[in-house]
């Protein structure tokens, strides 16, 4: 996965994740995406910590349903939101 330069990275990538969850019948774990993503109008904190929220319950619930490219760019991701709120 390429680095997240912006919210808007962020964003299309949730979009993106939400479809492949809901491509594999993940609806509950899609629809924790979407809750994410919509968040982007908002607080960029609260953004990024809904995002992390979500993906982490992706990680922990549904990692498994994801293919291998798909599953590492999840916790890439992840591990960038770490860092970015970490540091903050």
């Amino acid at each position: 996965m390429k680095p997240l330069n912006s919210n808007r990275d962020l964003y299309d990538y949730l979009l993106l994740l939400a479809s492949l969850l809901e491509q594999q019948g993940l609806h509950a774990l899609s629809e924790a995406v979407m809750f994410a993503s919509a968040q982007a109008a908002g607080l960029s904190t609260e953004f990024l910590g809904e995002s992390r929220i979500a993906l982490r319950r992706v990680r922990d619930e549904g990692a498994d349903a994801l293919g291998g490219d798909d599953r590492n760019d999840l916790l890439d991701v992840l591990r960038q939101l770490d860092e970015a709120l970490d540091s903050r």
